[in-house]
């Protein structure tokens, strides 16, 4: 059995992967980090003897899986490598400097880094890493919907995708993506990666990669309707990391694609 340290246990992906740890024999919920200690949640009844704001609770679990937030996740990082503890990282919205932490700290620790633990959407990554390549002419854009309260946009996951199709392409993802239009805009460069940005409701997360020439387009999406695929992922991917040596592992890796 394997004992999770939960971070961000309070958010709805922590609370959806404490509904699942609840029924599931091969994994042990330990402890539970929250944000706010007063916080009720149906979800979080059953376990709130295991709820804390101290993360030096963290210690005695096999592996940790944190869906928290960039700063909640930052303070995480030099803990779980002062204590050797296998962390999986579900949060998003970190800049360029901050994952540029994430990657140091995996020189000490294996850590999975995954904004999106879905199995399905990265299947998707792989097919638009082989279609960018393939339709290297092609002009990219993609559109992703989140429910009204998500803080970053882009997302996380759009972002990946963005970065698979410059890769793909060899180019630089930064120098390429453009993230507003408004106004008077110049003619689209071939080599642009467009986004576009919804958020409404409780959509849980749409993302569409379309790939358009003159007179046809592909399309690629993926449309999630509740969190359960992420908590499955989360907890697939911690049982990956507490096997790896230091390093910095990505869904690929957990799936073996």
């Amino acid at each position: 059995m394997l004992n999770i340290g939960l971070v961000g246990a309070n958010g709805k992906m922590g609370r959806e992967i404490a509904r699942l740890l609840e029924n599931n024999s091969a994994y042990n919920l330990k402890c539970a980090v929250v944000a706010d200690i007063n916080y009720t949640d149906s979800a979080l009844k059953s376990i709130a003897q295991l709820c804390t704001q101290d993360i030096n609770l963290l210690n005695t679990v096999d592996a940790v899986v944190d869906f928290s937030a960039p700063k909640s996740s930052l303070l995480l990082l030099p803990f779980c490598v002062e204590n050797n503890l296998p962390l999986v990282i579900g949060t998003t919205g970190f800049s360029a400097a901050e994952k540029a932490l994430i990657n140091q700290s995996a020189t000490q620790i294996p850590i999975v880094f995954a904004p999106n633990t879905s199995l399905s959407v990265n299947i998707l990554y792989k097919i638009v890493e082989q279609v960018a390549s393939k339709l290297a002419n092609f002009e990219v854009e993609i559109i992703e919907a989140h429910h009204r309260n998500k803080k970053d946009a882009p997302s996380g996951t759009a972002l990946k995708i963005g970065e698979i199709v410059a890769d793909a392409r060899k180019v630089n993802f930064n120098n390429q993506a453009v993230f507003q239009r408004h106004g008077e805009c110049s003619p689209r460069t071939n080599s642009e990666i467009g986004f576009s940005v919804i958020r409404g409701g409780d959509i849980v997360g749409n993302h569409e990669v379309q790939f358009i020439s003159d007179g046809e387009i592909l399309a690629i999406k993926s449309q999630i309707n509740n969190r359960v695929s992420f908590a499955h992922g989360a907890l697939m991917a911690a049982k990956f990391v507490v096997k790896q040596q230091p390093g910095l592992y990505d869904m690929y890796n957990v799936l073996g694609i």
